[in-house]
């Protein structure tokens, strides 16, 4: 909608990786989100969900629950899965998801591997940081929730495009009052100390590789992530959402 001023930051260019920002630098990415399954610790053959096209399979039928796939979480994922197979292939995907599913989509990301824990459903789709605010919660009920899943990184193989990545960005409105201020703020948001809060207040992943993790990330260790451009996302944004809507999703 052109609401951003352009940027030219050399600080910004030099710490944040190409495909995690904008070609004519009006917004930035100071952290990274992966789209993730979560599947119940009971489910069987579980080892047989690697990629997120395979949660398409009919085997997995009445298994999965899901959030409204308008959501931006799930759209972008579904443009993700079009920019890797083509748009056909992307809606025969959400169709099999879709008729996969347990019950009608529905509540917020936590909501999912609360419905795992209730028995509702086996497998979810959520963004990797919820886990971890479920695992670290102060609430033990919520902890709870948790443990009763597995976490799959999907599309790890050797050959395959790796986890689909989301961030958490910012940009300076074109007519800011406090145009300094505002350079000032988001060339902070790359230095280590707000990298680790990211880290270590939303568990959310650094775009500066060398920042130190904290125990709930190291654990998952490290893996491929999908390095298509984020701009690209927003190329099929609506054919992503024609999709959601034409499968009832």
């Amino acid at each position: 909608k052109d609401l951003f001023a352009t940027f030219v930051s050399d600080k910004l260019q030099a710490a944040i990786p190409r495909h995690l920002r904008s070609s004519d630098n009006t917004w930035f990415g100071f952290s990274k989100r992966s789209r993730i399954i979560a599947v119940s610790k009971d489910l069987n053959d579980q080892d047989q969900i690697t990629r997120f096209e395979n949660l398409a399979d009919e085997r997995w039928r009445g298994r999965i629950c899901s959030r409204p796939g308008s959501h931006v979480y799930n759209r972008a994922l579904t443009s993700s899965i079009i920019a890797a197979n083509g748009e056909s292939a992307a809606k025969a995907w959400a169709q099999g998801l879709v008729a996969n599913f347990a019950r009608s989509p529905r509540g917020n990301d936590r909501a999912q591997i609360k419905a795992i824990f209730s028995g509702e459903c086996s497998i979810t789709i959520v963004n990797h940081y919820y886990y971890g605010k479920l695992f670290n919660s102060s609430s033990s009920e919520e902890r709870q929730w948790a443990k009763s899943v597995n976490i799959i990184i999907p599309n790890q193989a050797k050959n395959d495009r790796g986890a689909h990545i989301n961030i958490s960005g910012g940009g300076i409105a074109k007519h800011s009052k406090n145009r300094d201020e505002a350079e000032n703020f988001l060339e902070f948001l790359i230095s280590e100390e707000a990298q680790k809060l990211y880290a270590s207040v939303n568990y959310e992943y650094p775009v500066i590789s060398d920042i130190e993790l904290p125990a709930t990330l190291k654990a998952w260790g490290k893996f491929k992530e999908d390095n298509l451009p984020i701009e690209k996302l927003a190329d099929s944004y609506l054919e992503a959402q024609m999709i959601i809507d034409q499968v009832g999703w």
